[in-house]
């Protein structure tokens, strides 16, 4: 297992989240949350984790990401 230390995963996180409208607007039949969930397990990936590998390490990280999309998205509504 690769580990990745919090700052590099907060970083990956907030490239994501600055990243969005790119991440979101191809994302096909993926909702929102899993198009940004994805963008991030991929960059995790190219950073050093394994596809495959458990990313539960990155959960809090995830979970705000999440939230963040849900309130501009309810700001939007």
């Amino acid at each position: 297992m690769s580990l990745i230390g919090p700052e590099k995963i907060r970083r990956i996180r907030d490239g994501v989240w600055h990243d969005r409208a790119a991440i979101l607007t191809p994302r096909g039949v993926l909702s929102g949350e899993d198009a940004l969930v994805g963008a991030v397990y991929w960059r995790l990936c190219k950073a050093g984790r394994q596809p495959g590998e458990s990313i539960a390490d990155c959960a809090p990280f995830l979970r705000e990401l999440v939230q963040r999309y849900r309130a501009e998205v309810a700001q939007i509504r």
